[in-house]
């Protein structure tokens, strides 16, 4: 919506007011949330463009504003002449599948004549659903479920059915009757009526033996998979989402003791994980979230529930923001209504249902589980009360879709992703033999004899930076799929398998920072300490007649013979290893010069091509090529920061303006003012900044920084440089200065 909006408005003349519409509060708040972040309202706040009641919503038509967020129940008026004002109307549509079905939308209609409207809906249009289609016309464009997991929009989601696993029974419901139980927020009447046409249904869904076995399950179920995100549990009704609630509450204790009890008798790193899955639950909050109605307190105690508390929390704190913020302990969430659309939360990785749900609203249902998030690499659908049929149906519905890819399950079975697990261990196993490593000489090894294997599979996947990255990717893939399984889903061998190529992983991300070429000396330290002279840092060191105490471990690299050096290296076993942490200390170091002087570039050249020579020869003799000429590029770059010193500046910002500036065929003379110009341009626009207030955010401050750079230039440059060059330097300058000074 932003997108066509800020297009339409971008391509075509006049002042169009645009319409944003949709059917809940929440959605509406999160549609005008967004423009507002995206800049499209100005420096108006969301919360005046909101039609705030049916009359409010009436003056703002009658007006020409550039944005209307309003909800489809705001137009409930009947008696109202058409507006037809001389500027376009043009309606978006939000959740077009619900918003267009009534006495609302026909309202709207009839007193926005001459509109232009266009639908969006996150949920495909079924068979049966004929009337957004004839409301506006065919689509447009389908991004499905296939397409967003493809593009990484999405995670893929799996499905679990623990209703059969746990001999649950779960009565047929006919369509008819679950249309109702879809319904969001029914009265007490509508409810009572409900449960009346429901009878027994009702009856064995909230029996009590029931829910105490699903709600052991569930703690049960969702402890094992304690790192993977958060849960929401889908209940049939707001009572039984309060009873739900307490069950696992009960439930949540008994298991914290039996998993205190379990740290007795384990070795320390054992110990360390259990004892970090016990904080873990003792700081998990749960909260039921449901809407309100009349007369609830009195409805709840026909139960023996108190919803005060429950209400109270709803109230008071700001339970949506508390529930998306992934730092956040509340964890568990119990619903039957709210929250299911249009409510994103990054870090939620398991849905528990049941509620009986169908096409749509089980669609959407389903998709709170695939938003993207770091570490996450699936959904998982948990099912206790068979909606499996229905899925099915929905599916089989949703692959019809015309424009869609078709073909793609959403929520294909568990199976498929334990199938994958052990698909993917075979898959490393035959990569790490191709690379002369063993993975079960690994897994059947034993205490120190594991960690010298740790070492050479950590070696023999450093061989080259393709070798690495593979490893990797797969190695990824599979930590994040274990994630989402129970122990007693895989064998003790592929559980075995996978803490060894834990292991192997873990060995290759190790990686110590340093922050110039002394310290990065000490990652050398076993091959070079004979021959390199070293300061201890609990001697105080004498110079110029005063006392300083040495901060660190420091070693003078001036004395060190480099061809003792190669043929010390020769000797080490795992070169690879030390090759790769000697790669990335360089690439940090690199990019950090490059972004204090983008002049650098040539260093970054002769870098990769050191890489690529590597890569290309994987011989001894061209790892210990490689490792010699890492490390007098390492010294190169220890004198091109001191460079500046040399170069008559005060610091490396004033030569990398110096850089900036310079050009081919200077004379001594224009050296000398290009190089009084690097320092006077540097005071003057770092002056500018200072006086202004998160410059690169407004076009304004933006062109006062640029005015700064422009007439410096033109007045202090020497005459060699013509108008061309001036503009060039100009624009180069100011894209260094936008990116490396943000704010003073």
């Amino acid at each position: 919506m932003v997108f066509l909006a800020q297009k339409i408005k971008r391509k075509f003349t006049g002042s169009p007011t645009f319409v944003i519409l949709t059917d809940r509060d929440e959605l509406n708040k999160q549609i005008s949330d967004t423009f507002e972040a995206c800049g499209c309202l100005g420096t108006t706040k969301a919360e005046q463009f909101i039609a705030s009641s049916g009359e409010d919503l009436i003056q703002k038509l009658k007006g020409n504003p550039s944005f209307i967020f309003t909800l489809i129940h705001k137009f409930n008026r009947t008696d109202l002449p058409p507006i037809i004002p001389e500027h376009d109307i043009i309606i978006l549509s939000d959740e077009a599948h619900r918003t267009q079905n009534g006495i609302f939308a026909d309202n709207m209609c009839a007193l926005l004549p001459t509109a232009s409207r266009i639908g969006f809906t996150g949920t495909p249009l079924f068979a049966y659903d004929n009337i957004t289609e004839r409301t506006f016309g065919g689509y447009v464009s389908v991004y499905d479920f296939k397409r967003a997991v493809d593009d990484g929009a999405t995670v893929p989601l799996y499905y679990e059915n623990r209703a059969d696993l746990l001999d649950i029974e779960n009565p047929e419901i006919n369509d008819r009757l679950i249309e109702a139980i879809e319904q969001a927020d029914l009265d007490v009447n509508q409810q009572a009526k409900l449960e009346q046409e429901l009878a027994k249904d009702i009856h064995v869904l909230t029996s009590k033996k029931r829910l105490e076995t699903i709600a052991k399950d569930f703690v049960e179920h969702y402890s094992e998979l304690w790192t993977t995100g958060k849960a929401m549990f889908v209940c049939i009704n707001k009572v039984t989402a309060v009873r739900m609630y307490h069950l696992v509450q009960d439930f949540w204790v008994e298991k914290i003791k039996e998993v205190e009890s379990s740290l007795i008798g384990t070795t320390q790193q054992e110990y360390m994980e259990i004892n970090r899955k016990l904080e873990w639950m003792k700081a998990t909050e749960m909260a039921v979230i449901i809407s309100q109605e009349q007369n609830e307190i009195a409805t709840f105690e026909k139960w023996g529930l108190d919803i005060k508390p429950h209400r109270t929390k709803m109230e008071k704190r700001e339970m949506d923001k508390e529930f998306k913020d992934p730092g956040n302990s509340f964890r568990i969430v119990f619903v039957c209504a709210m929250w299911l659309t249009g409510f994103d939360v990054k870090s939620l990785s398991t849905i528990y249902m049941d509620k009986p749900l169908k096409a749509h609203t089980l669609m959407q249902t389903i998709a709170r589980a695939n938003r993207v998030y770091e570490g996450k690499s699936n959904g998982l659908i948990v099912d206790y009360v068979g909606v499996v049929k229905a899925l099915r149906k929905a599916l089989a519905d949703y692959t019809k879709t015309k424009g869609g890819t078709g073909g793609n399950d959403p929520a294909p079975d568990k199976s498929e992703l334990l199938a994958r697990i052990v698909e993917l261990i075979n898959e490393i196993d035959v990569y790490m033999n191709q690379n002369e490593f063993e993975l079960t000489s690994l897994v059947n090894a034993k205490d120190f004899e594991k960690l010298a294997l740790v070492q050479a599979g950590a070696n023999a996947m450093c061989k080259s930076e393709e070798i690495k990255k593979r490893f990797e990717v797969m190695a990824r893939e599979l930590f994040k799929l274990f994630k989402y399984v129970e122990k007693h889903e895989v064998t003790d061998l592929q559980r075995a398998c996978k803490n060894a190529i834990s292991a192997v992983y873990d060995q290759m991300q190790e990686k110590r920072k340093h922050s110039d070429n002394t310290d990065l000396m000490i990652q050398l330290h076993d091959i070079v300490s004979e021959y390199i002279n070293v300061l201890d840092p609990a001697v105080r060191v004498k110079e110029d007649g005063v006392n300083y105490l040495a901060e660190s471990r420091r070693f003078d690299i001036s004395h060190i013979d480099f061809d003792r050096l190669q043929q010390e290296f020769s000797r080490v076993k795992n070169k690879n290893l030390l090759m790769k942490d000697l790669q990335s200390l360089i690439d940090d170091r690199l990019d950090n010069m490059m972004k204090r002087n983008p002049s650098r570039i040539d260093y970054y050249e002769r870098y990769q091509t050191i890489i690529q020579e590597f890569n290309a020869e994987q011989d001894k003799a061209a790892i210990e090529k490689t490792f010699i000429d890492l490390t007098n590029f390492v010294n190169d770059l220890d004198d091109e920061e001191k460079r500046y010193v040399r170069e008559g500046f005060e610091n490396d910002e004033e030569l990398a303006m110096y850089d900036l500036l310079m050009k081919e065929s200077l004379t001594p003379a224009e050296i000398k003012k290009v190089k009084t110009l690097a320092k006077v341009l540097l005071e003057r626009i770092k002056e500018t900044i200072s006086e202004l207030d998160h410059w690169t955010e407004k076009e304004e401050t933006q062109a006062a920084v640029d005015v700064v750079i422009r007439n410096t230039l033109w007045s202090e440059l020497p005459e060699s440089y013509d108008d061309t060059l001036v503009n060039d330097y100009r624009q180069r300058i100011y894209e260094f200065v936008y990116s490396t000074y943000p704010a003073a």
